[in-house]
């Protein structure tokens, strides 16, 4: 009892302390959403935690799309409307900063060690090295798919089906299959490595978005108490070590075969020479890799096991007859041409949000918004990916998922104008993978990944919902992000003809 008082009396304390430094900073002059009053400033804080996307909607509503103030535990987000798009996607960073917010929101030199100021392994390898060793990568990981899918799907002898509880399944599956690329076979096999990895993600996003609820000076005292107490990113950093070192000991870098040989050809000497550094920066490149494609292919399997069975079928027959394009050969070229999967993944962008306010910046300088608003420096902006994605301007019967929008799009007259409806493509109206020139570096690797496993499952089971479960499993929402539901099942039967 007196433990859940004194919680309560220091959310109490922390909110309270929220609101009079809301009130002491300069801000800017935009209306907010929630309950008025310093109460009602309280309740829209405290229900920003698990509803933000219901206080996005309500405050897009409420204002008719215009900007306005969105107060949250980790502080206030300023939500953009559709005309401040473009003006985010033209900034260079001097006033709209897209890479010290990461900073802020996501603390990663907090928890990982100081792996901002020369961040390599995101802006060169992801950007550029490993976009173009995409072709070679995925005879690797359609090996791996091939090989793990089975052991967790278990179908029982005697019968034809197995049911799983999805998403934390593709969560492991998604992990096994990245790290085939991230640090070769057989490592990627190792149950405790993966379960070591896996955890960084589930422990890590979560407590990074608690930490923000703290001054930043007791950050890094919160954090250390909480590594301490589970450990999940020590324990990684450890399990990956042995990898590292065995691929520095190998001396791959001129010819890279894994995705750490292409860490080690930019590495400073410093770094070679602290293997627990140049390992954290797997694991922070493991976290990245492995929950947002985790997401989307959860997502893909909800929605084939709701679509109609002549759909399902068109999206199978294409992937037969690109693969039958390439001589029979399931190559980077033959997922190029599957524009339905494709189709139906951008789609899920669109449909099912990832987050309440994404592409967010720090405002650096004193900036001028399309309403005229002036915005002080230490401002956070951001942009609403559910209400833009359901512009009718842009998505006629937005209401409506339709798995091959997209793909009716493309005309074939136009190399160009068909690749901007493909999922990777950026664009003002499509904002899943950010905007401008910081959109996501790893959305090349995650559609390939998603597209090799989503094919194997395609060509091997049928997918349908247990009986009696319900077919629109509920999300889970924690501060800004929304995943799918931990325990909502699928069922997977085996196809009795598997065209190879």
């Amino acid at each position: 009892m007196h433990a859940a008082t004194t919680c309560t009396l220091l959310i109490a304390l922390y909110i309270a302390a929220g609101i009079a430094k809301s009130r002491l900073r300069k801000r800017a002059q935009l209306p907010r959403v929630g309950r008025a009053g310093p109460l009602g400033y309280a309740w829209t804080v405290l229900r920003s935690v698990l509803d933000s996307e219901g206080l996005v909607d309500e405050g897009w509503a409420k204002f008719g799309g215009k900007p306005f103030v969105l107060p949250s535990m980790s502080g206030e987000w300023i939500v953009l409307g559709p005309e401040d798009v473009e003006q985010l996607r033209r900034s260079d960073d001097t006033i709209f900063n897209a890479p010290e917010r990461a900073k802020q929101l996501f603390l990663p030199n907090v928890m990982f060690g100081d792996i901002t100021t020369n961040p390599y392994h995101l802006e060169t390898i992801i950007r550029s090295d490993l976009t173009k060793a995409l072709r070679s990568l995925v005879p690797e990981m359609l090996e791996e798919a091939q090989l793990a899918i089975p052991e967790h799907i278990p179908i029982k002898n005697g019968q034809t089906s197995a049911i799983i509880p999805l998403f934390p399944t593709m969560v492991h599956l998604i992990a096994r299959v990245s790290n085939r690329a991230m640090i070769g076979a057989p490592g990627c096999r190792d149950e405790r490595f993966l379960k070591n990895q896996v955890s960084v993600a589930e422990e890590v996003i979560p407590m990074s978005q608690v930490l923000n609820w703290f001054p930043s000076v007791l950050q890094p005292v919160v954090w250390k108490f909480f590594s301490v107490t589970i450990g999940a990113k020590d324990h990684a950093v450890r399990g990956v070590a042995p990898y590292v070192q065995a691929r520095i000991d190998y001396a791959q870098q001129d010819n890279p075969s894994t995705i750490v040989d292409l860490l080690l050809r930019y590495a400073p000497p410093e770094d070679i020479q602290d293997v627990p550094k140049l390992a954290a920066r797997v694991v922070h490149l493991n976290m990245a890799a492995t929950h947002t494609s985790a997401i989307f292919t959860t997502h893909a399997l909800f929605e084939l096991a709701r679509m109609p069975a002549e759909d399902v079928e068109s999206i199978r027959a294409e992937i037969l007859a690109a693969i039958e394009s390439e001589g029979d050969i399931f190559n980077k070229n033959a997922v190029g041409k599957f524009h339905l999967l494709d189709s139906l993944l951008k789609e899920i962008g669109r449909f099912h949000s990832l987050f309440a306010v994404g592409s967010s910046r720090l405002v650096l300088k004193e900036a001028v918004i399309s309403n005229g608003t002036v915005l002080p420096p230490g401002s956070v902006v951001a942009l609403a990916p559910k209400p833009l994605h359901n512009n009718p301007d842009f998505y006629p019967d937005a209401h409506v998922f339709d798995p091959f929008r997209f793909a009716k799009r493309r005309t074939g007259e136009s190399v160009t104008k068909d690749v901007k409806q493909s999922f990777t493509a950026l664009s003002n109206d499509y904002i899943v993978f950010g905007v401008g020139k910081h959109g996501c570096p790893g959305r090349f690797f995650a559609s390939l990944k998603i597209k090799v496993i989503l094919a194997e499952l395609l060509l091997s089971y049928d997918l349908s919902f247990p009986e009696g479960a319900s077919k629109t499993p509920k999300p889970f929402a924690f501060n800004i992000f929304t995943m799918p539901s931990p325990t909502a099942k699928l069922e997977f039967t085996k196809r009795k003809v598997k065209a190879e």
